[in-house]
C-alpha cells in the first residue's frame, strides 16, 4: 500500500520509495528511509498529506505521498 491511502491517526512502516530520483533524494534527505516510522496527521481535500516521523512534521501532495511505499505497523 502507498501512504497516501493512510487515514489520520494511522502509523506505518516505510519499505520503499518509488519517486523520481531528485524526488527521491530529497525524501531521504528528509529522513524518509526504509525502516523509518511515519505517523498520518492529517489530509488536505485535494488528498495532501501531513505527516510526522520522528520529531519533523511534513507536508507533502498527494503524488509524493503515492510514492511511499509502506505496510501498517504491526
Amino acid at each position: 500500500m502507498v501512504l497516501r491511502d493512510c487515514q489520520p491517526g494511522h502509523e506505518v512502516t516505510l519499505r520503499g520509495l518509488v519517486a523520481a530520483q531528485f524526488d527521491r533524494l530529497r525524501l531521504l534527505e528528509l529522513g524518509f528511509v526504509p525502516g523509518s516510522r511515519i505517523r498520518i496527521i492529517g489530509r488536505g481535500a485535494a488528498g495532501a498529506l501531513v505527516v510526522a516521523i520522528g520529531d519533523t512534521r511534513v507536508a507533502m501532495d498527494a503524488r509524493t505521498g503515492g510514492s511511499l511505499v509502506v505496510e501498517p505497523v504491526s
